[in-house]
């Protein structure tokens, strides 16, 4: 059984994985440095209390991840944007998850489309040019395809190793960050999605 200190320690880690490049949730398993004194004086003591009653630890540690990951930039996230829109990103995060292979498709279908109304090629979406962001990174940030489209198509092409060579401004380097701390969140087959593009792109 999961207590409502251990929310917290959770919370802190998550909080220093999404914050600080040098912590990584995975390597100190979730744990950070926390007095049990001090989590008891806090104000949301109780918040944490419900949601250690209420759920599962994998649940939580979902429930946590979305909010971070659903936010602009997850290094400004703090309880009190998990307390009042936690559950509703979860929600949201649950949603895409399970939809996930059509999310990919229709994302796939869209970068289609756009090359076509472009007249322009499959690896011109990658490329940078004089500094400028590559044409599937605009269309995420237009929020025309997902961030998770984005990350599958990097792990069967990676392309973003040269984009960080490539790209100094700070837009880039927040979502870069943001993707390098949610990948190890995720556990995904490619096998099928390298397929759907050899099928549309091909």
């Amino acid at each position: 059984m999961i207590h409502g200190f251990d929310v917290y320690r959770m919370y802190l880690a998550m909080k220093q994985h999404f914050s600080n490049p040098k912590y990584d949730f995975f390597q100190y398993d979730g744990k950070v440095n926390a007095k049990e004194e001090t989590y008891q004086q806090r104000k949301d003591f109780y918040f944490f209390e419900t949601i250690a009653r209420k759920y599962k630890k994998e649940e939580i540690q979902d429930l946590l991840l979305a909010s971070f990951i659903l936010s602009e930039n997850p290094k400004k996230v703090w309880i009190g944007d998990i307390r009042a829109a936690g559950r509703d990103r979860w929600l949201a995060f649950q949603k895409l998850q399970q939809s996930l292979n059509y999310t990919v498709e229709q994302d796939t279908e869209s970068m289609v489309e756009y090359l076509g109304s472009e007249r322009t090629t499959f690896n011109s979406l990658f490329e940078t040019v004089g500094g400028h962001h590559p044409r599937i990174l605009r269309l995420y940030i237009k929020r025309q395809i997902n961030l998770e489209t984005l990350i599958i198509y990097d792990m069967i092409l990676g392309f973003m190793k040269n984009w960080d060579k490539q790209l100094t401004d700070p837009l880039w380097e927040d979502i870069s960050f943001k993707i390098k701390k949610y990948k190890p969140f995720l556990s995904i087959n490619t096998s099928k999605y390298r397929e759907l593009m050899k099928q549309r792109f091909a």
